[in-house]
């Protein structure tokens, strides 16, 4: 388990990396912060399958494309199910102050859910939920999660944490 999970990391990590080597679009730079990593907790709603329906500790990472594409990444770890990796392209819906700073950026999207259970498991999940300046350098997240694993019981989950801006 424990070298897939590296193996998760070292994908988020490496993401970051391309966004802050690259940027991201001017308006997004100036307005609001286009990628983070951070931690958080992973609360479960419902399923026992992985940890994203019994909750965990999280670890999270955003990357910016553009103002309005973005990949969100959450690992939970350390919670009743399997390990639990979701990569998530999301939509971005930023709202904008009078100054033209972003105060709170909601989203929504779809992508995969990946858990280690005796083997890799690649599912269906979405995901929605806002991402909220704090701070020139920490991002506020909460997150309504919805992963598919092949047993046909949704495991569903809430995610709050904050992340450290990185690329911006």
């Amino acid at each position: 388990m424990s070298r897939s999970f590296g193996r998760f990391l070292k994908l988020s990590l490496y993401g970051l990396f391309i966004s802050s080597i690259f940027g991201v679009s001017s308006v997004a730079a100036q307005s609001a912060p286009s990628s983070y990593i951070g931690v958080g907790g992973a609360i479960g709603l419902g399923g026992s399958t992985t940890s994203l329906g019994t909750g965990g500790v999280a670890i999270l990472t955003k990357v910016g494309f553009t103002e309005n594409l973005s990949l969100h990444d959450v690992t939970v770890l350390f919670g009743g199910g399997a390990a639990t990796s979701m990569i998530i392209l999301t939509a971005d819906f930023p709202i904008r102050n009078g100054s033209g700073q972003t105060v709170i950026s909601p989203f929504v999207g779809g992508g995969a859910m990946l858990r280690y259970a005796e083997g890799l498991y690649i599912s269906p999940a979405v995901s929605g939920g806002v991402d909220v300046p704090l701070s020139n350098n920490l991002t506020g997240t909460l997150r309504i999660n919805a992963g598919f694993p092949s047993n046909r019981n949704a495991d569903i989950g809430i995610l709050i944490g904050a992340g450290y801006n990185v690329g911006s």
